[in-house]
């Protein structure tokens, strides 16, 4: 399971998002996870996405992006703290 918040897309898939600060707010970078094959929540709504991961490049390509195929989307609450010095929630079911 991931946690962001709803972020556009390219090729009718749309991306689940999180902020990263290893540091201070000039480093902020974004993390994202392409999500293919259910419509987009509304824009910077916070969701739960349960799924498979998706093959974007050939194994051990560094270059390849993370992508899901969800089995549930779900609407969450926005974080206390939206900001997180961690790679994005992954819980394992």
């Amino acid at each position: 399971m991931l946690r962001g918040f709803v972020t556009p897309g390219d090729d009718c898939a749309w991306c689940l998002s999180r902020l990263v600060v290893s540091c201070c707010a000039p480093d902020v970078q974004v993390r994202k996870a392409t999500i293919h094959g259910v419509k987009a929540p509304a824009a910077n709504a916070w969701v739960l996405v349960t799924g498979a991961w998706r093959l974007t490049g050939e194994p051990g390509d560094l270059g390849a992006e993370p992508a899901l195929d969800p089995v549930r989307v779900t609407k969450t609450a926005e974080p206390q703290d939206p900001y997180t010095d961690t790679a994005p929630d992954i819980a394992r079911s």
